[in-house]
């Protein structure tokens, strides 16, 4: 046996015999017992595909040993004390961003807002408040309107401008507030209403005054995303919640017609308000999940298939041509125009900081993973095509990944960048 190979066997068997002790040493250091079983194993992976390193092993392996601990645990909390400073920022910013969901008293405020404005709409002339609501509500190009009234697109674009004036000033005087100076564009005058209502609309609808003002000032946008081993909740204006996973990004987006979530990456959780007039609508990669009222989670695989999990409620699916329906306890993954069922006991179990493999490609769990590990994680082809079952704990992922060249024909290599390969033996 070469002495590079004999070194790092009596490494190993010094891990196995001072396992206990090294977790204790780790846990004083990190201050968490999980984190350091975690890290002792980084630790075992660290040793086990090292180069020879002299005979500093050979003449004091429990030494070596603690040594090579001590530098894992203090790289872990250089990059915990990073991560914490970035993360309390965006607390900061979180706490600063105001409420997005309305309470009562916002939505009384609102009705009366609406009564104001049907009163001015009513107050109009008919061809101004015909050519407002044509353009505003139906989306009728201003030239198409002036063909058809006969009248120039001049006088036209003068009625629309001067409609918009008499509501601001409505809404200004129902609010006391004094008018400031005309907006000179349609996006101005889109503010300038938004500022004026300053809420979100709940449970408004029927009048041409709604639906003029949800589609001028009362679009919802935002973006959000998570960092690695950082999970996210987020209220939604109708009351509907999000969770996000680890590494995972969303945009949402909401109209009058349609409420629209595109996950990008990871995985998401909803738990749907019931909106009969607006379908809570969620696409990935060409598929497309539409719901009324419901809870269900939402993920791209590591193979970038789209897996759907529903844990009560009913989900419509449209992917490629197909359509298919899910009920509670039911999953379906779509991948590449292929559908396949399954029954779930616990949807989006990463909620609960556990992670499920169906029979999945060994390259695919490791992606899984990757979303909370600090350590990269890759796979050869012939390993990454492995097929793996069962469940694990995301705080013992450590653990896992160890384990693997003991359940499936796998090694382990640390990389120089101190990521870890799984290869095929």
């Amino acid at each position: 046996m070469p002495a590079s190979a004999s070194s790092t066997h009596t490494l190993l068997a010094a891990f196995e015999t001072h396992y206990a002790e090294l977790i204790r040493y780790i846990a004083r250091r990190t201050g968490n017992v999980e984190e350091a079983r975690g890290l002792a194993h980084d630790t075992w992976l660290r040793i086990a595909e090292r180069q020879s390193d002299g005979d500093t092993a050979a003449t004091d392996p429990r030494a070596y040993l603690f040594t090579i601990s001590h530098n894992v645990a203090m790289n872990h909390l250089r990059r915990g004390h990073w991560m914490a400073g970035y993360l309390a920022e965006c607390e900061q910013i979180d706490a600063g961003a105001p409420a997005q969901t309305p309470d009562v008293a916002d939505s009384a405020m609102y009705r009366q807002a609406l009564a104001v404005v049907e009163k001015t709409l009513a107050g109009l002339s008919p061809r101004m408040r015909d050519t407002y609501l044509a353009n505003g509500l139906h989306g009728e190009k201003q030239a198409d309107i002036a063909a058809r009234l006969g009248v120039s697109l001049n006088t036209v674009e003068r009625d629309i401008a001067q409609a918009a004036h008499c509501i601001e000033d409505a809404l200004h005087a129902w609010r006391n507030t004094r008018a400031p100076a005309r907006a000179a564009s349609s996006a101005g005058r889109r503010k300038s209403l938004a500022a004026l209502l300053g809420v979100f609309a709940v449970g408004v609808s029927g009048t041409a005054a709604w639906h003029h003002l949800q589609r001028e000032a009362l679009r919802f946008q935002t973006a959000l995303a998570t960092v690695r081993g950082r999970q996210l909740q987020r209220g939604l204006p109708d009351g509907s919640e999000l969770t996000l996973d680890a590494s995972s990004r969303v945009e949402v987006d909401y109209t009058a017609e349609r409420r629209l979530v595109r996950l990008l990456d990871g995985a998401a959780f909803f738990a749907v308000q019931r909106d009969a007039g607006r379908p809570f609508i969620v696409e990935a990669r060409g598929v497309q999940v539409t719901v009324l009222g419901t809870r269900f989670g939402v993920e791209i695989d590591g193979g970038q298939g789209v897996l759907v999990q529903v844990e009560s409620g009913r989900v419509r699916l449209d992917t490629g041509g197909q359509t298919d329906e899910l009920t509670a306890g039911q999953s379906l993954r779509a991948f590449e125009g292929r559908l396949r069922r399954d029954a779930i006991e616990r949807p989006a179990a990463w909620r609960h900081g556990e992670l499920q493999f169906h029979d999945m490609p060994l390259a695919d769990a490791l992606a899984r993973v990757q979303r909370y590990s600090t350590t990269r994680l890759s796979a050869t082809p012939a390993a990454g095509r492995l097929r793996i079952s069962g469940e694990l704990r995301v705080a013992d992922a450590g653990d896992w990944l160890a384990s693997l060249p003991r359940v499936l024909p796998v090694r382990l290599k640390t990389l120089a960048d101190g990521g870890v390969e799984v290869a095929a033996r």
